[in-house]
């Protein structure tokens, strides 16, 4: 779950020429391995970081509702004190 007043920095990833080396390589195993082209691996992998994108903007929604309910907290707790200030039932 993110936090709200401790967010650490977040992580920017950066691809080298190595990563794409290492991707391509990976990617030429397991088109041998699966009888494909190594353009149906990389089909594949884009299917699947779709999916991954779609997690992460599901988890994103979860923590910001959350963050969301605890501010709405915090404005009824704050209503409630201002009408007990003010002598209000």
């Amino acid at each position: 779950m993110g936090t709200l007043f401790s967010q650490k920095e977040r992580d920017f990833r950066i691809v080298s020429p190595n990563d794409v080396v290492a991707f391509l390589n990976n990617a030429s195993k397991v088109a041998k391995k699966c009888n494909v082209s190594v353009a149906e691996v990389i089909e594949a992998a884009k299917v699947l970081e779709m999916e991954r994108r779609n997690s992460l903007y599901v988890a994103n929604g979860d923590t910001l509702d959350e963050q969301l309910a605890g501010f709405g907290e915090l404005i009824q707790e704050l209503t409630s004190t201002i009408k007990d200030l003010k002598g209000e039932e």
